[in-house]
């Protein structure tokens, strides 16, 4: 036998182990053809060598092919079963890895809000330093992958050694020498990359790195699916929970803090008068009390110019809030309030903010009912209390329902404007309403409109509380309107309501008659103004004050003597006139001439008891009327 026989047998006997083998190994074949380049120089042999590499190359392009089908249809069962993401991922991983020569393969997916990419899914020996590994977006290497659309081969990573802290040092200290990179894009939107990692080098041929680029696309569809099928039981998930919290009674606080714990962020809700009703914080973060100021806050929001859309920003100490109105019958009830920029939030957050903001409103509206319900039967009994109509066993009966205890001692306070400064009851009912909701129902358990007037029982340590309260809060918000109170005397027993109200109206009404500068009366300061002043024909005590001491009141005016003080202080010292002349400081004949004077003046007589009653009712008046 030659030596070329025995060399051709040899060769033979290489090129059949390649044939026979179930993978293509493209470094082994194109060994072997530079070999028959070499020895052989017979067109037939290299004829026939092609014919069987192609004939190899196509087998294993049609496996790859065959087994892509296979991975891509096992993931779309996934799908369809609503299988975890994560599931789906390791699955494409591990599937890829056994039909691929890889002898790594890795998916990152991209987390667009962080920045970055995450490898969430590796296939292949000593993964576990691999999986959850993180690289921003803006590094050298991300860049480049953004920049690839289809799947390229990065043949030798080591020509990347200067990209520090990176996925490729990892890889370079596994022995990696060359990676295939393979985006994965849906919608037109890059999801992921794909990586099939060699500690040799690819030489793939363009049909296999096209077919990659077909598994990758079905891939990134079925990836997109999972998330949206995943997604929708999530906020389904959601929204059963949202129901359940409200008709579990969980309220305001358990809707919020599902909210809070689905999108991961902090959450504020205030009423329409800028009161903080819950804030929520999601699950293990730590609280931070400067997150939210609620009162500041809430002056950018009556400052915005947007507060009658749906959702508008506002800004606090450089920070960008999201705030959402909740409406009810196209009324303001609440501002949900998150910080963050609206655009920074992802589809699924937004839609869960959207529930969060219907459930609420249909949780406020049911409070409110609850609260308007109660508010009336107060208000029906407060006006059956100051009528004086029903009997007062059934009046302590219905007191005990409403949890009203008359053990306290009670005072009635009569808030009025000025005539006609009111338009219309609905004005009162919602400062009313206001009042209701900021003041604790133990400082103001019964409330009430009449008219234009203001009714509220309050205990009678808390009025000067409850009056400050309602007076700033009238100025600040209707300074247009001139509230006066009036305050009854104290009351001991239910049938003395009738009198309390009767009285706290009196004092209201006699402040604004006498235009008062003080915005409170108390009705045991008129003394027996009180019982002599008519509210129906208020004018009558004005004409009494004038008749007597009108004319004395213009002569001190204009001759800047002081007969009026003269006057009150002979009368308070029951016309004695020693002590009236030493109090004034003067001479007793001084008083007598000033005395006589005043006779003149007047055309009464001293000495007469009657004139001396009536100028002493005249003087109370003036003095009430001129109090500040």
């Amino acid at each position: 036998m030659t030596t070329n026989e025995i060399s051709y047998n040899g060769f033979i006997e290489e090129l059949f182990p390649l044939i026979q083998s179930s993978q293509y190994d493209e470094n082994e074949w194109e060994t072997l053809k530079a070999r028959l380049h070499v020895y052989y120089k017979d067109e037939k042999l290299h004829s026939h060598f092609y014919a069987l590499q192609s004939l190899k190359q196509k087998a294993d392009f049609l496996k790859f092919s065959t087994s892509t089908f296979e991975i891509l249809h096992q993931i779309n069962l996934e799908v369809a079963s609503l299988a975890p993401l994560t599931d789906i991922l390791n699955l494409s991983a591990t599937r890829l890895l056994n039909t691929s020569k890889a002898h790594y393969v890795l998916i990152g997916m991209i987390d667009h809000e962080k920045s970055s990419m995450r490898i969430d899914a590796v296939a292949g020996e000593e993964q576990s330093d691999l999986l959850c590994f993180e690289e921003p977006l803006d590094s050298k290497f991300q860049m480049e992958l953004a920049d690839n659309k289809e799947a390229f081969i990065l043949s030798d990573i080591a020509e990347h050694s200067s990209f520090e802290y990176t996925l490729l040092q990892r890889l370079a200290e596994k022995d990696i020498v060359s990676l295939i990179c393979s985006p994965l894009i849906a919608n037109g939107e890059r999801i992921g990359v794909v990586f099939l990692a060699r500690t040799t080098t690819y030489h793939s041929k363009q049909p296999l790195l096209q077919m990659l680029n077909h598994f990758c696309y079905q891939t990134a569809l079925a990836i997109s699916n999972a998330k949206l099928y995943t997604n929708e039981v999530r906020v389904s998930k959601l929204h059963d929970e949202l129901f359940e919290e409200a008709l579990n009674k969980g309220g305001n606080e358990g809707i919020l803090q599902r909210v809070a714990n689905f999108i991961e962020e902090s959450i504020l809700l205030l009423d329409e008068f800028g009161n903080s009703i819950y804030e929520a914080m999601p699950r293990n973060h730590a609280y931070n009390k400067d997150h939210f100021n609620h009162v500041e806050l809430y002056k950018r929001i009556l400052h915005s110019k947007n507060i009658h859309q749906a959702f508008f920003e506002v800004s606090n100490n450089g920070q960008i809030y999201s705030v959402f109105t909740i409406t009810l019958h196209n009324q303001t009830v609440a501002y949900l309030i998150l910080a963050k920029k609206m655009n920074s939030y992802d589809p699924l957050s937004i839609v869960a903010i959207g529930q969060a903001k219907s459930v609420l409103a249909l949780q406020i509206n049911q409070e409110k009912t609850s609260i308007e319900v109660e508010n009336r039967l107060r208000q029906d009994y407060l006006h059956d209390l100051i009528s004086g109509l029903e009997t007062e066993e059934n009046l302590i009966r219905r007191a005990r329902y409403l949890n009203i205890s008359f053990e306290k001692t009670y005072s009635i306070l009569v808030l009025s404007p000025r005539k006609n400064e009111v338009d219309d009851t609905q004005q009162s009912n919602r400062i009313l309403e206001r009042f209701s909701y900021m003041i604790d129902q133990e400082l103001l358990p019964l409330s009430m409109i009449q008219g234009q007037k203001i009714i509220l029982v309050t205990p009678d340590e808390h009025i000067r509380t409850v009056t400050n309260f309602v007076l700033h809060y009238t100025e600040e918000k209707h300074p247009d309107l001139h509230f006066r109170v009036g305050i009854s005397n104290p009351i001991l027993q239910t049938k003395e309501y009738l009198r309390g109200f009767n009285e706290a109206k009196k004092a209201s009404e006699f402040a604004h008659s006498f235009q008062f500068n003080a915005p409170i009366v108390h009705f045991k300061e008129l003394g027996i103004i009180g019982l002599l002043f008519n509210t129906e024909n208020p004018e009558y005590m004005k004409e009494f004050m004038d008749r007597y001491l009108g004319k004395i009141i213009e002569y001190d005016l204009q001759n800047k003597s002081e007969l009026l003080k003269t006057l009150e202080v002979f009368l308070d010292n029951e016309s004695a006139i020693q002590h009236s002349a030493k109090e004034l400081h003067i001479h007793y004949n001084t008083l007598r001439y000033r005395l006589n004077r005043i006779e003149d003046i007047l055309e009464i007589d001293l000495t007469h008891t009657q004139y001396r009653l009536n100028l002493q009712i005249a003087i109370i008046i003036h003095r009430l009327v001129k109090q500040e």
